[in-house]
Parts: structure tokens; C-alpha cells; sequence
């Protein structure tokens, strides 16, 4: 039985704590993260209320701090503890879960989250909190990992319980009642190679030896060289929708109205006399 909520192996936080801030991989989901900030939000939003809904060890709420007020929750005390290590206090940081986020309804103007939301077996009331806890007219951004048939020892490492399809995130945004601005996929360009590397290695020993995330330290040429290539791609990620990748990007709107449509539509039948 799996879980209701899964946490990185002994070792991941830390080692997403030391690779975050250079690694090819996070420097191009930041860029994308500006990006689509820089698209999606409004241009004076020094006084905005953002939420890092699995926040990890805090990388992204040092980036958002530009952008407006920054809380950050994780359901590990380890990575609180990471972020306290990035000067980020208590009271900005500290231990709650996606599916009873305790904040009031209509709350936040932005809430980001990245690569959390498939930790939890209930992913659809993660989706629900987050928009109850948004604003009217706040915005969601989310990236996860896409394609089940890539599942592999990297998911076990960091926690995940599914990996998605475009469809079904689609549905579970919807179905939470947000408004889809647009829903892509990135890392497009290294998707063969990780899908052949993965296929490969799916194979692990019975005691979970050679279970670990992809998080490898590089030569510098070689780590510069895929920051180049993927902040690229980001770039154009941010303004152009990609048909496959290895994650997927979701950007969705809280409606004034969140009523589902059925209601509406009665609502306004009633209003006309119909």
C-alpha cells in the first residue's frame, strides 16, 4: 500500500541542497520559473502573498522573495531545516501538508509547486487546497513528472508516487475547479537519452542499493554545457507549448466564480426566467 505522503531516501535533501543552487537542471527550472512569473503575474507584485507549496530545502523562495511576501511549506522537517540553513526563518518556513494547508480560503495571489504534488497518493486534494487557498483570480504554477512508462530508481529516491500523462493533469487541475492557462512539456531535448539511460537501469538490487536520484555530480564542462542547452529550451518553453518532454508545466487561474458550471448555468436560467 502506498503512503499518503512520500518523502526523499535519507540523503536526497542533502543532496539537493548542495547541487540546487549550480546544477544544469535547476538553473533552467528556474529560468522557466521567471519566465513564466514574468508572463503570468502582475508587474507590481512587490505586495503579493506566494506560497512554495514543497518548498524543499528553499532554493525557490530565495527567487521569489523579488516577486512578493514568500511562505514555504514541506512535509519534511528535514528540508525546513535546509531552508533554515538559507537564512529562512520559522515564520517563513516551516512544516505542513499540501492536503490541509493551513491558511485561509482566498489567501494567496501565486502559489508555485514544483515536483511535489506527485508525492501524494491523494494528488486531487492536494489540487483542491491549493485553490482554495488561492485568491480569486490567483495564479498556480506547477511542474511534475511526466510519463508513467519512465518510472524509475530517480522516483523511488525522491518520493514520487505516479509520474503524468498531459490528459490527466488536465483533468485534475480542472476538476479542482482552476481555470488552465496552458499545460506543456519541457526537457525535450534530453528525453531520449533519459529514457534510454532509464529503460536500461530499471533493474535495481533487492536491498535498494543502487536505488538514488539522478543528482550526479558533474565536470563543470560538461554541467555548463547542459545549463546552456536546457536554459534554452526553457526560454522557449515559456512561450511556445512543447508536445513531449520529461516533465510537464501547468500554469492554471482561480475563477472569481468556482462554482462548477452546471450551477452557474442553473443560476443564470433562473436570473433570465428560462
Amino acid at each position: 500500500m502506498k503512503r499518503e505522503e512520500m518523502m526523499m531516501l535519507p540523503g536526497e535533501y542533502r543532496r539537493m541542497f548542495e547541487f540546487e543552487d549550480a546544477y544544469w537542471w535547476y538553473r533552467g527550472v528556474r529560468v522557466l520559473l521567471q519566465a513564466l512569473l514574468a508572463r503570468y503575474t502582475p508587474t507590481d507584485s512587490r505586495n503579493a502573498l506566494i506560497l512554495d507549496a514543497g518548498c524543499g530545502t528553499g532554493a525557490n523562495m530565495k527567487l521569489l522573495e523579488s516577486y512578493g511576501k514568500v511562505i514555504g511549506v514541506d512535509i519534511s522537517e528535514e528540508a525546513i531545516g535546509f531552508c533554515r540553513a538559507r537564512g529562512i526563518s520559522r515564520a517563513r518556513a516551516f512544516v505542513a501538508s499540501l492536503k490541509e494547508l493551513p491558511f485561509p480560503t482566498d489567501f494567496f495571489d501565486l502559489i508555485i509547486s514544483y515536483e511535489v504534488i506527485c508525492n501524494i497518493a491523494d494528488d486531487t486534494k492536494a489540487f483542491a487546497e491549493i485553490a482554495r487557498a488561492l485568491k480569486p483570480h490567483g495564479c498556480m504554477i506547477v511542474q511534475l513528472p511526466a510519463y508513467q512508462w519512465l518510472w524509475s530508481r530517480h522516483d523511488v529516491a525522491v518520493g514520487h508516487q505516479r509520474r503524468y500523462g498531459a490528459r490527466d493533469l488536465r483533468a485534475k487541475i480542472a476538476q479542482a475547479g482552476l481555470k488552465i492557462e496552458r499545460v506543456t512539456h519541457a526537457n525535450a531535448l534530453l528525453l531520449p537519452f533519459v529514457a534510454a539511460e532509464r529503460l536500461l537501469h530499471r533493474r535495481v538490487s533487492a536491498d535498494g542499493s543502487l536505488i538514488h536520484s539522478d543528482l550526479e555530480l558533474l565536470p563543470n564542462r560538461i554541467n555548463n554545457t547542459l545549463s546552456a542547452l536546457f536554459t534554452t529550451e526553457m526560454r522557449a518553453v515559456s512561450h511556445v507549448d512543447f508536445p513531449y518532454g520529461l516533465s510537464l508545466v501547468a500554469v492554471a487561474r482561480k475563477p472569481a466564480d468556482r462554482r462548477p458550471q452546471a450551477a452557474v448555468e442553473n443560476q443564470q436560467s433562473a436570473v433570465s426566467g428560462r
